[in-house]
């Protein structure tokens, strides 16, 4: 033997369809993910448009804030069904003291964040805020619909919200601080963290900040600016899944 490398032809065929088989398997997943994020695009130079409602979604309630020259609109929802969903459009109309309407958010161009539900959990509570409202007047009153959403498959990834509190500097009613980590194999992109305050059952304030991106493992801090009055309430925060 010359101690050059020599492999039988059915051996070699075997393992260059492996890495053929490998290779497809690896483009196929990016197409996937291409495509998704193609139609989020599409969606977003459409706006969002609910012509049917979820029924397996209850909107508990709709809380308009109004401080200054900012709005927010905070919408509480249920997912009564026994299914994750993902991605359900929620389209909000705020109205003012002679029932005008101010504001919709079904116009083009608007973030995904502010037309969609990323996380409806089985059996429980979510909220969701759109503090990008623009108003000519000060609102009296905001309503959502949600439509149909995606059910969810295979594992969701965990994402964890800690050490919140108050901060700012402007006083602590400002806003909050905290931690959101990222506990899955999946990078998060376009991390949304929704904070309410509230006295009670009222919600006081409210406000949502956007992390570019959460690697798997990674803890990031975050900081929100409220709109309303949030001095002396208790801070709730939460960071739904953004990228399955």
């Amino acid at each position: 033997m010359d101690g050059s490398f020599w492999m039988a032809p059915s051996v070699l065929a075997t393992i260059l369809l492996a890495v053929v088989c490998c290779g497809c398997e690896s483009t196929q997943e990016k197409s996937a993910a291409l495509e998704k994020v193609a139609k989020h695009q599409t969606l977003a130079l459409r706006g969002v448009s609910v012509g049917r409602e979820n029924p397996s979604v209850r909107v508990i309630g709709s809380t308009v804030l109004h401080s200054g020259e900012a709005t927010a609109v905070v919408v509480t929802l249920r997912n009564t069904s026994a299914r994750t969903l993902e991605n359900a459009p929620i389209e909000i109309t705020v109205r003012g003291a002679k029932g005008a309407v101010l504001f919709q958010n079904n116009q083009p161009g608007e973030a995904p964040s502010l037309t969609k539900v990323s996380l409806l959990e089985p059996g429980a509570q979510t909220t969701w805020i759109d503090d990008q409202v623009q108003v000519s007047e000060a609102p009296t009153s905001a309503s959502a619909l949600v439509g149909e959403a995606t059910p969810a498959s295979g594992t969701i990834p965990e994402i964890a919200v800690s050490g919140v509190r108050a901060g700012g500097e402007a006083g602590a009613g400002a806003g909050a601080t905290g931690t959101v980590s990222n506990r899955s194999g999946v990078t998060q992109q376009s991390l949304v963290v929704n904070a309410v305050a509230r006295r009670g059952a009222k919600i006081v304030a409210a406000g949502r900040a956007i992390l570019p991106e959460v690697a798997p493992g990674a803890a990031l801090a975050f900081q929100v600016y409220f709109v309303g009055n949030a001095r002396g309430a208790r801070i709730e925060a939460s960071a739904p899944t953004s990228t399955f």
